[in-house]
């Protein structure tokens, strides 16, 4: 019996601290991380971003599958970051309670929804990058790299770019013998 009223006692007690937000205060001067992503990426912007992104498209077409590699790491990384600087614009609407969002008026919203599209597109161009990039790696003969690419890519690619999605799917079970 004793057992059982632990049992309940840590499973209430879980219940409760789960529904309770962190009370940890924000500081608001503290940038060490955000700064910390400037100093390793830098400011991108979509200018230098689409360079990279033909940079990385015309090594991976010419099968320089190295640099290709490379090249579509960079560009994946300044994709993702890009992606970020566009959607944190958004965070004053996202961070607001549900009501407050609800009672928002809809043309205050629609001018918006073009920054919210342009960060999902690069969020959609990152996933491709890295399929591409798995699939340099799986040329290079280099397994390991290329099914770590392939499946965290398939963690993040939408199941409406299935181009995609079969890609990293052929390109890990060609890998690991399901295909």
């Amino acid at each position: 019996m004793n057992r059982l009223c632990i049992i309940a006692s840590l499973v209430v007690m879980a219940v409760v601290g789960f529904g309770q937000e962190n009370t940890q205060p924000v500081d608001p001067f503290n940038m060490s991380k955000l700064q910390e992503q400037i100093d390793e990426i830098g400011v991108p912007t979509v200018t230098a971003v689409t360079a990279l992104h033909t940079q990385a498209l015309a090594l991976y077409q010419g099968g320089n599958w190295e640099e290709a590699a490379e090249a579509l790491q960079l560009y994946a990384k300044n994709a993702n970051w890009l992606a970020n600087l566009i959607s944190d614009g958004l965070e004053p609407y996202y961070g607001a309670s549900y009501d407050v969002r609800k009672a928002y008026p809809y043309k205050k919203i629609k001018p918006l929804i073009k920054y919210e599209n342009l960060a999902n597109d690069y969020r959609k161009l990152r996933n491709e990058a890295r399929v591409m990039e798995a699939e340099c790696y799986a040329k290079l003969g280099e397994k390991s790299k290329a099914v770590a690419l392939f499946s965290k890519s398939l963690d993040l690619i939408d199941i409406k770019n299935e181009v995609y999605w079969r890609r990293a799917q052929k390109g890990l079970y060609l890998i690991i013998g399901g295909e």
